[in-house]
């Protein structure tokens, strides 16, 4: 009873609005209590309304643009001097390549129904999409270098091999995260599991122009003949 009368003492020397305040704290706070499981509930009904579509704002396209800088401001010698031609490849082919993942996985960001798919089918879906940019990319990268660079079919098709042999930890590492990520259960649901691929896409994005410098680095001096012959 004394400590009532102490509590009720303090809220007469307060002003109206604080102790407005603090009975709206009081009670906030019995309600959170209270009903902490339905609230927390609410909250996750909240999370699995998110519109995967949405990730096509994702960091990972940015990722993208800042590649394409640094590969811009890259030049290539071989042996003793600046080496127009590799150079110039290698900026369209990272282009090219960059901008293929750009629109795979913005076209399948958007599909119809992403939210719904069992694991094992959000998995199929990004290996076929992996799959399938990979080999999109190795034929335009082809006829580019083949029809616009003037470039033999057999060497066009030499670089694009050693390239893909030399990424090939990182498309096997890719594919082994995939898996991990589409059958954890600790994600709610399959907006959780989209963003954290693309953070993976993003990741291996990032390190393309080392892997190009080394790529080229292997093959120093076999385009070089094709300098006479390259243009815009």
């Amino acid at each position: 009873m004394e400590s009532i009368e102490v509590l009720s003492d303090s809220f007469g020397k307060m002003s109206g609005f604080l102790t407005f305040l603090i009975l709206v704290l009081i009670v906030l706070s019995y309600v959170t209590i209270k009903f902490k499981e339905e609230i927390s509930e609410l909250v996750k009904q909240q999370k699995k309304h998110r519109d995967i579509g949405d990730l096509i704002y994702h960091s990972m396209f940015l990722t993208a643009e800042n590649v394409l800088k640094k590969v811009d401001a890259l030049d290539f010698t071989t042996y003793d001097g600046y080496d127009e031609i590799k150079t110039r490849l290698l900026k369209k082919l990272i282009h090219l390549k960059i901008e293929t993942v750009r629109l795979r996985f913005s076209d399948f960001l958007q599909k119809e129904g992403l939210e719904k798919v069992s694991s094992p089918q959000l998995k199929l879906m990004v290996a076929s999409t992996l799959s399938s940019l990979v080999n999109e990319y190795n034929d335009k990268a082809i006829k580019v270098m083949n029809e616009e660079m003037g470039i033999d079919l057999k060497d066009a098709k030499f670089l694009v091999d050693r390239y893909e042999e030399f990424r090939e930890y990182i498309v096997d590492a890719f594919v082994d995260e995939l898996r991990v990520i589409v059958m954890d259960d600790n994600y709610n649901d399959n907006f959780e599991r989209l963003n954290t691929i693309l953070y993976t896409v993003s990741i291996s994005l990032s390190i393309i122009p080392r892997d190009v410098v080394a790529t080229f680095n292997d093959i120093n001096g076999k385009f070089k003949k094709y300098n006479k012959n390259s243009y815009e």
